[in-house]
């Protein structure tokens, strides 16, 4: 045997497990074009809704997947200072809701619509159709919000940019 024989065995290993790796990610495509990437992130056990947030708590993630913004004096450790609402809370949720559905993200209210003070979405990222839950609260003295991620360790600012966007904030 020689070694340009063991080289091309070699080289005909690598291509199989290339090949064998392309074939993988193809299917993992197709699985999540097929199947859907909205779907694929809610199980029987697993809702894409955290249900409400308890802004009383104050409860953060522990790690860096969730924004919370309120008017000054609201909430602790705030990522956005939120400006006091100048409207009562049916023509302030009107603003509200117009800069949301100007968004570019598949955004669903899934509160039960019983307090006219408090709404309740689930946001889906662009790419991969993560599920967030975006909780807001009108209150006379200001504006609570929170946006959490269901998957992941890090959302790399997309929270914080969304509250942004939805509350015309700038940084």
């Amino acid at each position: 045997m020689t070694i340009l024989s063991l080289l091309r065995g070699l080289v005909k290993i690598a291509l199989i497990i290339i090949a064998s790796l392309v074939a993988f990610v193809l299917a993992a495509f197709l699985f999540l074009v097929l199947y859907g990437r909205t779907t694929g992130w809610e199980t029987k056990s697993r809702k894409a809704d955290q249900d409400i947030y308890d802004f009383a708590a104050g409860r953060r993630s522990a790690t860096d997947n969730d924004a919370l913004a309120c008017s000054e004096g609201l909430c602790d450790e705030t990522d956005i200072v939120l400006p006091v609402p100048s409207a009562g809370p049916e023509k302030a949720f009107a603003a509200l809701e117009r800069n949301i559905a100007a968004d570019s993200d598949k955004v669903e209210r899934v509160d039960d619509k019983s307090d006219p003070f408090y709404r309740r979405y689930v946001v889906r990222t662009q790419l991969m159709r993560f599920p967030d839950t975006v909780d807001i609260r009108w209150s006379p003295e200001g504006w609570r919000a929170m946006s959490r991620s269901l998957i992941g360790r890090s959302d790399f600012g997309g929270n914080e940019k969304r509250l942004r966007r939805w509350f015309g904030v700038t940084s």
